[in-house]
């Protein structure tokens, strides 16, 4: 949803703009014309990378989080414990009354993850993320508006 709704307002900044000179859709509208299909695709791959970059930065927490999950099991658990005076193994009745265990979900992790990296942390890997979203977003949404004129004749 984030990505569409970036698209649009992009695309629509784009097609609307009178600053881009020949880029910029207004200038064909005010000289009668109709945007050509060149400057449709750019507008299209434009408005694809710049709405996948952000889509990208706002569901990077979750994705960092997933990654996490997938790499520690399916659900963290968290042990709290105590000192046990200093034994090195446990039996079930000194174990019992100090131990505690937590089954940890997305936002409880993303808690985590604050408190150990800080807020940073749930942004790891979000210049990588981007750089391979941005293009990917581009191209299928170039494709699609290829294809739709395609068809459209069709």
């Amino acid at each position: 949803a984030i990505y569409w709704l970036f698209l649009e307002r992009f695309r629509n900044a784009l097609s609307d703009s009178d600053d881009l000179g020949v880029w910029g859709g207004q200038y064909y509208r005010n000289q009668g014309m109709n945007i050509p299909p060149s400057i449709a695709a750019v507008h299209a791959f434009v408005s694809g990378a710049a709405a996948g970059s952000i889509a990208a930065a706002f569901t990077t927490p979750f994705d960092v989080v997933k990654t996490r999950r997938q790499m520690g099991g399916q659900i963290e658990t968290i042990i709290d414990s105590c000192d046990h005076n200093g034994l090195k193994t446990y039996s079930d009745r000194q174990t019992s009354n100090c131990g505690r265990i937590h089954h940890v979900g997305t936002f409880g992790h993303m808690q985590r993850i604050v408190e150990r990296e800080g807020i940073s942390g749930l942004w790891k890997g979000n210049l990588t993320r981007m750089i391979k979203i941005a293009p990917a977003c581009a191209i299928m949404i170039s494709c699609y508006e290829f294809g739709k004129r395609v068809f459209e004749e069709v």
